[in-house]
């Protein structure tokens, strides 16, 4: 869910669009290139084809490059988060799992407040408040599905402030739909980070954020993109055009044009095609309700089986 920047990289020659996750911020620039504060690291799981990648953004430096707060992200990718085995689900939340623990470093945590942000009505923004329906409450773990701003009348961070001074928690976690700049993440990642989470910045609606800064307490974020932009959709089909062309033709009249073209130039083309109605429209998948249903179990398992251990050793 975002609107599209189309500020350009210097040195990187690539078009800005907007994006929740720090791995495709990361993506804007060369595999060789070292960006100062920036560490990045990936494992490989063949069993469940998943992509596990480690962006540390550790100064002010790397903030700045990165376009995202200093701290740790851990995107997990596997296009089985779409399959609906229960061992598979079981096996990939039990990892999400212990990605918390590593993100805790030892702390100790008793009372633990999960949040599910997004609204209940719309499916692509559904993921917070279906995830909140599965959560276990009880024995110092709380959940609240707060709603948005067009059905309280209230801004979210005012209502999870409150409840944070009423039942003081030692950790937030806020689960959420974001915005991935790349069609294929889109249902098949989660990113969890320990810098907290601005509701409503996927669909450039940015309200206050919900960070240790702001809440006075430690806040971990779990999203999975669940939207892209349609001028992203446009413009990836027509670069995949011009590349057929290309291909098929060596001295296609349309893509000699096109190649003295840089990536913002050529973005900025395709947008100005779109009208603005379509411009900003964001695409999900048909089969969404299915997915959304899916990934709220498969989280709500995690943060449980988390809940239930951090309970026990306290």
């Amino acid at each position: 869910m975002g609107k599209e920047k189309t500020n350009q990289d210097a040195g990187a020659g690539t078009v800005n669009i907007y994006t929740d996750l720090a791995l495709e911020e990361r993506e804007r620039f060369s595999r060789n290139v070292e960006i100062e504060g920036v560490k990045i690291d990936k494992q490989y799981d063949r069993k469940l084809n998943m992509t596990t990648t480690v962006v540390d953004i550790f100064n002010r430096e790397g903030s700045k490059a990165m376009g995202k707060p200093e701290g740790s992200y851990i995107t997990m990718e596997t296009r089985l988060l779409k399959d609906f085995d229960e061992e598979t689900r079981r096996t990939i939340s039990a990892q999400l799992a212990e990605h918390i623990h590593q993100m805790l470093k030892g702390e100790k945590i008793k009372n633990i407040l999960i949040v599910g942000l997004g609204n209940s009505q719309a499916t692509p923004d559904a993921l917070g408040p279906k995830v909140a329906e599965n959560i276990i409450t009880g024995q110092n773990v709380y959940c609240i599905s707060p709603g948005v701003l067009a059905q309280t009348g209230m801004e979210t961070y005012s209502i999870i402030k409150g409840i944070v001074g009423e039942v003081n928690p030692d950790i937030v976690i806020a689960i959420d739909s974001l915005a991935a700049r790349n069609l294929r993440r889109v249902t098949t990642t989660i990113q969890l980070t320990d810098t907290g989470i601005t509701p409503g910045s996927g669909v450039g609606n940015h309200r206050m954020g919900l960070d240790e800064k702001s809440l006075g307490r430690k806040v971990i974020a779990i999203g999975v993109p669940m939207v892209v932009s349609g001028a992203t959709i446009v413009n990836d089909t027509m670069e995949k055009l011009l590349h057929i062309l290309s291909s098929v033709e060596k001295t296609n009249y349309m893509s000699d044009i096109f190649s003295r073209y840089t990536s913002k130039e050529k973005y900025q083309l395709f947008e100005e095609l779109l009208s603005e109605d379509t411009e900003q429209m964001f695409v999900t998948p048909k089969d969404i309700d299915e997915i959304v249903e899916n990934l709220s179990r498969l989280i709500a398992h995690s943060l449980n089986k988390f809940c239930d251990e951090m309970i026990n050793i306290a």
